[in-house]
């Protein structure tokens, strides 16, 4: 199996995976990537989800190994969540012959396909410019080896790593959060 980078995780067992499966969960852990370590009232903010409801989620996280207690803000009395790793990885195929957490793991793929696509419907029906001169969509039809497939995929999440791990410019630039996302995989037109 591929060296993940130090700051994406191989995912590897059922919890986890069921845990992402779950859109409310999965929002969260987006808030937390988005807007770093957060209290539960905060999440509930970000997600629209009730407070109960998010701590609840944030139990089963915890207890999927996704997220932990982060250092107390000004107010130790607030709980605050991180995630354990900002990035997460995983194939269907590294399940085989593990018929629940295979499909488990389709089940999260799906979940975050449905996200993707949900926030790229609502980018496309309320674009503001210069946003929507500026938004990337592309598409390739390539011919493939299953290696190279996989070669691919490493050197686009290499790509994609070097922008986030970059140091945002303090030079008053309009920087908003971008969601980026690249699906590949084997299919006929």
């Amino acid at each position: 199996m591929q060296q993940q980078p130090p700051d994406v995780r191989q995912i590897d067992h059922l919890r986890a995976l069921t845990a992402l499966a779950n859109q409310n969960r999965a929002r969260i852990m987006d808030a937390l990537a988005v807007h770093g370590p957060s209290t539960t009232t905060a999440l509930g903010h970000m997600t629209g989800l009730a407070s109960g409801s998010v701590s609840h989620h944030l139990k089963v996280l915890v207890d999927a190994g996704l997220i932990t207690r982060a250092p107390s803000g000004r107010d130790r009395r607030e709980r605050r969540w991180k995630l354990i790793t900002r990035g997460m990885s995983w194939t269907i195929g590294q399940f085989r012959g593990h018929p629940a957490t295979q499909a488990a793991a389709t089940s999260a793929e799906a979940a975050m396909l449905e996200r993707q696509y949900e926030r790229f419907r609502e980018f496309l029906e309320t674009r503001q410019e210069p946003w929507g001169d500026s938004a990337y969509s592309g598409q390739v039809w390539l011919r493939l080896a299953p290696d190279e497939l996989a070669e691919l995929g490493r050197q686009i999440d290499n790509l994609l790593l070097g922008w986030r791990r970059r140091q945002d410019p303090d030079d008053g630039r309009d920087r908003r959060t971008v969601l980026a996302f690249v699906h590949a995989f084997p299919t006929e037109p």
